[in-house]
């Protein structure tokens, strides 16, 4: 693959993909800047999420930039994917169901020198996906109802490009500037359901752009001949960013609709990128066995404004995964195969108010995964399946349950290696 055609695709396939897919149809996404993505590719999203302290020649790991400086000097990672799957919910007797696809990320991987090596790509920071609604008798009338009806879409993207150092054989720092933009979209409409009746709607746009930081230490050592121990830290300033929110007040009836109030809000401190600490530690044993856990830190409470319908707080995210491979250079693809599991848990960044206290809910995941070796034995493509489970703290909230499949494919060129004739 050619290096034009993999810079063409990492900044074409979020277009394509992106434009007409929906990664979440949580009605939680509502609030905040909606549901937050994690900054993992397919060799880690097998494995709980975990990314701190891998490193790898393989694949690429924004999750901490000093491991960009694994990669070997002869070779070029192009690492792209997408996903699709079903959501459900669940509140009280009601249930409901959801079909989700989205681009995931694409992301490339090249070394510029032999102590160096440069990342690029684009991955969501966060969406916003929901429609949901309720109807309701109208006071006086009877047998008349209104309907109320919540519809909510958009993304904030990350483009970012890395830089990695590997000034010594066991030490490497990196770090990732990250460029976000986008805009959520929350929507609101009463209908009457009568063709003379006006319909308000209420229509909220948020557009965020700015800068985001990420630094990232790894520190590997031996125990033995063939167990070795990789610990990594990552650290993320808090930044501010732009804000334009546009707020817009509408009325329908039948197929005309007329604008009687427009607002538009600028502000530049309002809303922020959290500071954020990670801590991860990776086990190896030859190349048969990887074992890892992370521990994440996200300052959310000081990086949202306040808001009449919600309140931001501080995140913890933990996950542990471990990937088996039987051996890498057995003839059979079942024996070269790397079989990966993870789990995860997070709490929410944001809470709602509920009998006068503000509540969030948890979230817990659990992710089993394949990396299957193409024909040159260089190439990958990984198949993840991963469940997880939302549960609120006030029961009588709604329950979401996710099931997704997501396919990458790893392209590992080798580039500058000197052909040799016999």
């Amino acid at each position: 693959m050619s290096a034009l055609l993999v810079l063409a695709l990492t900044f074409a396939l979020p277009h394509g993909l992106g434009a007409q897919s929906n990664s979440t149809e949580s009605p939680y996404s509502r609030f905040g800047i909606g549901e937050l993505s994690q900054k993992t590719a397919g060799v880690s999203r097998g494995m709980g999420n975990v990314g701190i302290a891998l490193r790898s020649d393989r694949f690429v790991n924004p999750k901490n930039p000093a491991s960009y400086a694994a990669v070997d000097s002869q070779t070029f990672i192009f690492d792209f994917s997408a996903s699709a799957g079903t959501s459900w919910f669940v509140e009280g007797n009601n249930k409901d169901a959801r079909l989700l696809g989205n681009f995931e990320y694409a992301t490339l991987l090249f070394p510029v020198a032999p102590w160096m090596s440069v990342s690029a790509g684009i991955m969501p920071f966060s969406t916003v996906g929901y429609r949901f609604g309720a109807s309701q008798s109208i006071d006086g009338a009877t047998n008349r109802q209104y309907t109320t009806l919540y519809q909510g879409n958009g993304n904030i993207s990350e483009a970012y490009l890395g830089i990695a150092f590997d000034p010594t054989k066991n030490f490497s720092f990196g770090l990732n500037g990250s460029y976000l933009f986008g805009s959520l979209t929350n929507r609101r409409t009463v209908d009457f359901n009568s063709s003379t009746a006006y319909n308000p709607t209420n229509i909220e746009i948020l557009s965020l752009h700015g800068f985001k930081l990420d630094a990232g230490v790894q520190y590997g050592f031996a125990i033995s001949k063939e167990h070795s121990l990789t610990l990594g830290l990552t650290y993320s300033p808090s930044l501010p960013l732009a804000s334009s929110f546009v707020h817009r007040k509408l009325l329908s009836s039948g197929t005309s609709s007329t604008t009687y109030e427009s607002d538009t809000i600028t502000a530049k401190n309002a809303y922020h990128t959290p500071n954020a600490f990670g801590l991860g530690l990776a086990y190896q044993w030859s190349s048969k066995l990887l074992l890892a856990a992370d521990v994440q830190y996200n300052m959310w409470q000081k990086a949202l404004s306040g808001h009449p319908n919600y309140r931001a707080r501080d995140q913890w995210q933990i996950g542990l995964g471990a990937t088996y491979t039987p051996s890498e250079i057995a003839r059979s693809i079942w024996q070269r195969m790397e079989y990966r599991f993870g789990l995860s848990a997070e709490n929410s960044y944001i809470t709602l108010p509920s009998d006068q206290v503000y509540k969030g809910y948890m979230k817990g995941g659990i992710s089993f995964g394949l990396g299957i070796p193409m024909v040159d034995r260089r190439s990958w493509l990984d198949l993840t399946f991963d469940y997880n489970h939302l549960f609120p703290q006030q029961t009588s909230w709604v329950h979401e349950n996710y099931f997704r499949i997501t396919l990458g494919l790893r392209f590992n060129e080798g580039w500058f290696r000197k052909i040799r004739l016999d």
